[in-house]
Parts: structure tokens; sequence; C-alpha cells
């Protein structure tokens, strides 16, 4: 008897904990700011590969022929490969930093 009425207690009581956790609401101020920074922060990361590719196109030595081609495809590439690697880097980067300020409680 005395299991059965500690079985319903915990289920009664995950369901309250379930209910009072407090949930983060994206439209809130912070959450907005949030979603801005990230933003910008993207826009930023792609227009900086998009200008080291137009330097290593402007670097390109003088090519001739069916080369030009290669030569400009490889550069943007290169800008998106590094754009890429800049997005990993930073949600690595903010995950790292989330996980150290907020521990285990998320």
């Amino acid at each position: 008897m005395w299991e059965r009425i500690r079985r319903e207690l915990l289920v009664e009581y995950y369901w309250w904990r379930r209910q009072n956790i407090k949930k983060k609401r994206l439209d809130s101020p912070a959450g907005i700011m949030g979603i801005l920074l990230i933003g910008a922060g993207i826009f930023l990361m792609i227009l900086f590969a998009q200008g080291i590719a137009a330097l290593l196109r402007s670097i390109i030595p003088v090519v001739n022929g069916t080369q030009i081609a290669g030569a400009y495809w490889s550069s943007v590439f290169l800008a998106i490969k590094i754009s890429l690697g800049l997005i990993i880097l930073l949600v690595g980067v903010v995950f790292y930093i989330i996980f150290k300020v907020f521990g285990r409680r998320l």
C-alpha cells in the first residue's frame, strides 16, 4: 500500500515539476537581441569569408583559357568553406560559454 502511495506521489511530483519549468521565450527582449546578434554574426562571418576569397582571387596569377573558371570557382568554394568553418566555430564557442555559465542546469 505504501508503495502505491509513493508511486502516485512520484507521478504527481513529476508532472508538477514539468509544469513549473521556466521556459525561455523567444519573444522576450533578450531572445530578440540574441536572434539579432546571431544573425548579424553569421552575416559578418560570410562577409569576412567573401573578403578573403576576393583577396585570394586578386592574388591568383594570370591564368588563361579554361583555367579561369577553375581559379574562380576554387576561390568561391574557399569562401564557402571558410564561412562554414567560422559558423561552426561560433556555435561551438557559444555552446561552450552556455554550458560554462549555466552548468548542467539546462
